[in-house]
């Protein structure tokens, strides 16, 4: 197990996770509410930081179900929703002259806790908590230039509180990504994208 694993991460602003092309941000309802917010932007602005993924091979339930994130149905298949990416596959926010991204503060979780990633583990002295398990991302692994030998120990106790906030928030978007793919299932609501969003606006009122 890795819980007595040393971790070694310090963020250099390499820009590296914001630029990879093969990467994709995931953003949660959440995320996308707080974005919305913060920015002001009417559903049409909304759509067009936004970038609808969809998936080009089929997966089984088994499959789907160890995805960390929820895809959801649209007008052109199950799509990952994650922040919109340039030609040149940048990131959307990405400020490339400052060298820095423009809405950091307000930033996905997905960026927040990279290079990391979480999971949820029983405690085996005590059965009824749970621990988190942190690991690098296979991502941060391969790029991510934070991640050396000479870089300080990570202060576990406070990525863990983050990982623990993160595992909560990624529970109440898969309840919502169900909630949504159902109402397609039962014909409740068409599957466009803008339906999404809106169905999305409303549980924020």
């Amino acid at each position: 197990m890795d819980i007595k694993r040393e971790f070694r991460f310090e963020c250099v602003k390499c820009g590296k996770c914001c630029t990879d092309e093969n990467t994709l941000v995931n953003v949660t309802y959440l995320d996308i509410l707080r974005i919305y917010n913060a920015l002001n932007l009417s559903l049409d602005e909304l759509i067009h930081i936004l970038g609808f993924y969809v998936l080009k091979t089929d997966f089984s339930e088994e499959n789907l179900k160890k995805l960390v994130i929820n895809p959801i149905k649209t007008e052109k298949g199950l799509a990952f929703v994650g922040l919109r990416k340039l030609d040149d596959g940048q990131c959307y926010f990405y400020n490339k002259i400052k060298k820095k991204c423009s809405i950091y503060k307000i930033r996905p979780n997905f960026c927040r806790t990279f290079p990391f990633s979480f999971d949820l583990i029983s405690n085996k002295e005590k059965k009824s908590k749970q621990d988190i398990k942190i690991k690098y991302t296979q991502k941060g692994l391969q790029y991510c230039i934070g991640i050396n030998e000479k870089a300080p120990l990570i202060n576990k106790e406070e990525w863990k509180r983050l990982g623990e906030l993160v595992l909560e928030k990624l529970k109440k978007n898969e309840y919502i990504s169900i909630k949504w793919n159902n109402s397609i299932e039962n014909r409740q609501i068409n599957p466009s994208v803008r339906n999404f969003l809106k169905f999305i606006l409303n549980i924020d009122k």
